[in-house]
C-alpha cells in the first residue's frame, strides 16, 4: 500500500485539469482516477491545516484527541511567549504534572500498531515520522520510539541557517583571473569568451563541521566559505555571449569531479536553466543550497541571481542511517518553494522584476517536488517488502499560498487597495493561473513516478490534507481584542492561515502564568464575545458574511 499526500490539492482543480489536458491522460492522477476509485466527498480536519490534517490521517483521530490543533500553537505548561510547531509536537498529548511523556497517549500513528503486529512501514517526509524526541521547557515529553519512528524514516528538511539572498552585479564587478581560468580548464570547462570573475567574494559565511550546528552569515563557526562567481560563454557563435555563472568557494576551488552525493563541487547555473545545487563541503549537518540565474546580459551589463536558502535533513539519532542513505544516494535537502523571495522578505530582491522573482519560485517548485519524489522512490526501492509506504509531497500548497488569484476581492497589487474587481491586472491573473497549473503538473508527475516505481502489484492511494481558498482579507486579532478593552498582555495569539488560537497566561499552568484561575472564565468569555462580534465595515469584502461578521466558528474552552 502506497499512500501519497498532495498538500492542498483541490479535487475540483484536478478534475478540471484532467478534462482540459493540463494533467495528461497517462499521468499519475488521470490514470488513478480512470482505473481506480475516486471519493466524491470526505470529512476534512478542523482546522484544515497541514500538520493537523496529516496527523489526523496518520492517527485516524481528530485534533481534540491527537493533540495537534494547528500548524503553530501554544504548548500548555510552556511560557506564554513560546510556540511549538504542529510538525514537532507530541502526538497524543503529554503529562502536565510532572511534565513528561503521557503514560496513555490519546492517539498513536497507524504505523505504531502495524509494526507491533509485524508489518513493515516506511515514511518519506511524512509529518510525525521524523525520529525526533519532542521537548517542552527542555523536558522530553515524547520520545522518538515508538511514536515517531518507522522501519525507514526520512524527516522533512530543516532550515540550515542562511536565508535566501538576491544579488545584482554588473560588468564592473568582474575582472580577469588567470588562476580561475586554469582551474576551469583543468576541470574540463571551456569558455568562448574571456573568463571573467568577481574581484571580491559576493558573500562570506561559516558552517560547523560537527552537527547539530548548521551555518551562519557570521564567521563564528569553524568552516569558512567565501563565494566568488565566474562568468563563462558556452556558445561557440563568434560573439561575446556570457550565458553561465560558476559559483565556487575560494578555499576549495574548482574541482573536476565526479562528485559523490551529497558533494556537488562548484555550481554551474545557466541562464534559462534550473538552479544549480551547491553543497557546503565539510558541514556536519550536511547543509546545501542552490544558485539560480534570473538575468544575464551577454556583456554582463546586467547580472542578477539568487542564492536560495540553505537546508539539510535533520540528523535525528534513531533515523540517522536513513538520513545518510538519502544524502548519499539522492543528495542533500534541496531548497523548497520559498515564499520569502516573491514577498521580498529575504534581502537583496527589492529591485528584481516580478517575473524574475516568480521564475525563481517556479524553479524551486519543479526541482523540489522532483527531489521529494526521488526520496519516495528510494524508499520503495530500498524496501520492496514494505506493507505501507507514506509519502508527503509539498505541492500544490506552496504555489496556492503564493499564486491562487481567483477571487475578485483579491488585490493584484498588494500596495494598491483599488486593484480589485475590474481593476485587477488581467495579465497577472493569467500568469498566476499558469503557476497553479504548473504546481499540479509537478505533483501529478511525482505521483506517476512513485506509482511506476511501486509497480502494478501495489495499491496506490492519493489523498489531500485539505483544499484551498483564496486569501483576500487580512485581520489583526490584536486590534480586535484591544478595541474590545481586553488586556492583551494576559494573552497569546497564534495564527495559521484562517485559524487563530488565543491562549490565557494562566497561573499554575503556563510557566510564569499571571492570570488568577478565579478570573479565567470571565476573561475567556470576554475574548470569545469580542471575536464573535468582530465585523468588517467594508462592504466590498464582507458581502458573503452574515451581518458582516468576520469569524464563522468561535469555540471557547472553560477552565475545568
Amino acid at each position: 500500500m502506497v499512500l501519497i499526500s498532495l498538500d492542498g490539492a483541490k479535487p475540483d482543480f484536478i478534475e478540471k485539469f484532467i478534462a482540459e489536458g493540463v494533467l495528461p491522460r497517462d499521468g499519475g492522477l488521470a490514470r488513478l482516477s480512470r482505473r481506480g476509485a475516486v471519493a466524491k466527498q470526505n470529512i476534512t480536519a478542523s482546522p484544515s491545516l497541514t500538520a493537523v490534517s496529516h496527523i489526523e490521517i496518520a492517527t485516524g483521530s481528530t485534533a481534540v484527541h491527537n493533540d495537534i490543533p494547528s500548524n503553530t500553537f501554544q504548548a500548555i505548561a510552556a511560557p506564554i511567549t513560546s510556540s511549538i510547531s504542529g510538525f514537532a509536537a507530541p502526538i497524543g498529548g503529554y503529562r502536565l504534572s510532572p511534565l513528561g511523556p503521557s503514560p496513555q497517549p490519546t492517539a498513536q500513528p497507524l504505523w505504531v500498531q502495524l509494526r507491533q503486529h509485524g508489518k513493515k512501514v516506511v515514511t518519506a517526509t511524512w509529518p510525525g515520522g521524523d525520529g525526533a524526541d519532542i521537548s517542552i521547557n527542555s523536558t522530553v515529553v515524547q520520545q522518538a520510539e515508538p511514536t515517531r519512528v518507522t522501519d525507514y524514516t526520512v524527516p522533512f528538511g530543516a532550515f540550515g541557517g542562511l536565508s535566501a539572498q538576491g544579488f545584482s552585479l554588473s560588468r564592473s564587478d568582474f575582472v580577469s583571473d588567470p588562476a580561475v581560468v586554469a582551474a576551469l580548464q583543468s576541470a574540463g570547462h571551456s569558455s568562448y569568451s574571456p573568463v571573467l570573475v568577481t574581484a571580491q567574494p559576493i558573500e562570506t559565511f561559516s558552517c560547523a563541521s560537527a552537527a547539530p550546528a548548521t551555518c551562519t552569515a557570521a564567521a563564528t563557526l569553524d568552516l569558512k566559505y567565501a563565494i566568488r562567481v565566474a562568468a563563462i560563454d558556452t556558445t561557440n557563435d563568434g560573439k561575446v555571449n556570457y550565458d553561465t555563472l560558476v559559483f565556487f568557494d575560494v578555499t576549495r576551488g574548482i574541482a573536476a569531479g565526479p562528485f559523490q552525493a551529497p558533494s556537488t563541487g562548484p555550481a554551474f547555473a545557466r541562464l534559462g536553466g534550473e538552479n544549480a545545487p551547491f553543497f557546503f563541503e565539510g558541514s556536519g549537518a550536511k547543509v546545501g543550497t542552490a544558485y539560480f540565474v534570473s538575468a544575464l546580459a551577454p556583456d554582463l551589463s546586467v547580472v542578477r541571481f539568487a542564492r536560495y536558502g540553505a537546508n539539510y535533513i535533520p540528523r535525528n539519532a534513531p533515523v540517522l542511517a536513513d538520513v545518510e542513505d538519502i544524502n548519499t544516494n539522492i543528495g542533500f535537502w534541496r531548497p523548497q518553494a520559498d515564499f520569502r523571495i516573491p514577498e521580498r522578505l529575504s534581502p537583496g530582491f527589492t529591485s528584481f522584476p516580478d517575473v524574475e522573482i516568480e521564475a525563481m519560485f517556479e524553479d524551486m517548485v519543479k526541482t523540489f517536488v522532483r527531489y521529494q519524489a526521488a526520496i519516495g522512490e528510494r524508499a520503495i526501492r530500498k524496501h520492496r517488502d514494505a506493507d505501507l509506504v507514506m509519502i508527503y509531497i509539498e505541492q500544490p500548497d506552496g504555489s496556492e499560498h503564493q499564486f491562487l488569484l481567483t477571487d475578485r476581492r483579491q488585490g493584484t497589487n498588494p500596495k494598491d487597495p483599488h486593484s480589485i474587481g475590474a481593476n485587477q491586472d488581467a495579465a497577472k491573473v493569467a500568469r498566476y493561473a499558469s503557476y497553479i497549473r504548473a504546481a499540479y503538473q509537478a505533483a501529478d508527475n511525482a505521483v506517476k513516478r512513485i506509482a511506476d516505481t511501486a509497480g502494478r502489484d501495489s495499491n496506490v492511494i492519493v489523498v489531500s490534507d485539505h483544499g484551498f481558498a483564496p486569501f483576500h482579507t487580512s485581520v489583526s486579532m490584536l486590534n480586535i481584542l484591544r478595541n474590545a478593552g481586553i488586556d492583551t498582555s494576559k494573552l497569546a495569539i497564534r495564527t495559521s492561515g484562517p485559524a487563530v488560537n488565543i491562549y490565557v497566561n494562566l497561573q499554575n499552568r503556563e510557566a510564569g502564568g499571571t492570570v488568577d484561575p478565579a478570573s479565567y472564565n470571565a476573561l475567556v468569555t470576554q475574548v470569545a464575545n469580542a471575536v464573535k462580534n468582530a465585523v468588517d465595515p467594508n462592504p466590498k469584502f464582507n458581502t458573503s458574511l452574515k451581518d458582516g461578521r468576520l469569524f464563522t466558528v468561535v469555540e471557547s474552552r472553560p477552565l475545568q
